[in-house]
């Protein structure tokens, strides 16, 4: 199995980039219910150290890529739980403001081992996603995590507290 070629030092994103905003005022219940109904995941060689394993194909790549594999210890066996993740980062309104062709270009979920995730429109109208993680130095994260706070305190949901306390240990 071929891996990819080393890539350059990841950069830091800023939360200050005009793409990366969480939707205000937060999307109704019934808006967020429609939209993890139809939102899927389809996986990108571009953000796996190795691609193959996830049955996907290498793809070249000049930019700083995360990747789920390599920074996140995401593994093919993992794959199952996407569907799961998805809905809770929509349900949590972990949802970008701008909108491409009716779906939202960016969403974010946070996993049980607290990595919070980015999922950026692969096929607008038809709300299917590619993502990657965040990583620990992201700034974009204590919004995420303020918004994600809120969900999990909210009745019902909060058996998602240990995800909470692990996204905010790793991101502190």
């Amino acid at each position: 199995m071929a891996k990819r070629p080393k890539r350059r030092l990841v950069t830091e994103r800023s939360s200050d980039n005009g793409k990366r905003q969480l939707r205000e005022p937060l999307p109704t219940t019934a808006a967020r219910c429609a939209l993890a109904a139809r939102a899927s995941y389809a996986g990108s060689g571009k953000h796996k150290e190795q691609p193959r394993a996830f049955g996907l194909e290498p793809a070249a790549s000049d930019t700083d890529d995360t990747l789920c594999d390599g920074h996140a210890g995401f593994t093919p066996a993992d794959m199952a739980r996407v569907p799961a993740l998805v809905e809770r980062g929509i349900s949590a309104g972990l949802i970008g403001h701008n909108d491409k062709q009716g779906d939202p270009t960016i969403i974010w979920t946070v996993d049980d081992d607290g990595w919070i995730y980015e999922g950026r429109i692969t096929t607008p109208t038809q709300a299917i996603y590619h993502g990657y993680p965040l990583l620990p130095s992201d700034a974009f994260s204590k919004k995420v995590i303020a918004r994600y706070t809120e969900y999990v305190y909210t009745p019902g949901n909060t058996h998602l507290l240990s995800s909470l306390e692990q996204a905010m240990e790793r991101y502190s």
